[in-house]
């Protein structure tokens, strides 16, 4: 890139580039030329996005525009390409100074120093944070239900309790104790 002799950072290019293309389906209604702020109307409705054609502000001083692209990328929207087409300025003036490659080469600027080996560095002797013990999962068995019981449960925990004799069908005992049940 910085052999190109290129200034701005290729991601920049690109967005102008589609941004030019998409340009030419937009109507410039001049609202305020003194102030820098023009209507846009789209004669068709963009590819990317399934929305209808709407009609957006643009304000090129605040560098403020309705559709939002320029405030979730931070770069110029074919809206703003359309307006800059109309009154013939150059659209790179609204690229922001953070797509610059003198500002991507700057971050890399500063040297880091070299970590020791890990057998020559202090000990810590602050507090130890870990994780919570009684919120740790446990690794097997089935899960534990955190259902809490209600009132129907305990009726139906107390029904399936009760013994009931498979031969006489009573409650109270099972069917080795029944004494309905002649012994031979």
């Amino acid at each position: 890139m910085i052999n190109s002799g290129s200034q701005y950072y290729e991601v920049v290019f690109d967005a102008i580039n589609s941004g030019q293309q998409e340009s030419n389906t937009h109507i410039v209604k001049e609202f305020d030329r003194h102030n820098h702020t023009f209507i846009i109307t789209e004669t068709q409705s963009p590819l990317e996005t399934p929305r209808p054609p709407g009609r957006f502000r643009v304000m090129l001083q605040s560098q403020k525009y309705d559709c939002g692209e320029f405030q979730a990328k931070h770069l110029s929207c074919s809206h703003v390409m359309a307006t800059c087409k109309s009154v013939n300025v150059d659209p790179m003036t609204y690229v922001p100074m953070i797509f610059t490659l003198q500002h991507i080469l700057h971050i890399y600027d500063n040297s880091f120093d070299l970590l020791p080996h890990e057998s020559m560095w202090q000990e810590y002797e602050g507090d130890q944070w870990g994780p919570d013990p009684r919120r740790k999962r446990t690794a097997k068995g089935h899960p534990v239900s955190t259902r809490i019981p209600t009132q129907m449960d305990e009726d139906e925990n107390e029904r399936a309790n009760r013994k009931k004799c498979e031969l006489c069908r009573q409650h109270g005992h099972s069917r080795n104790n029944c004494s309905n049940v002649s012994s031979s």
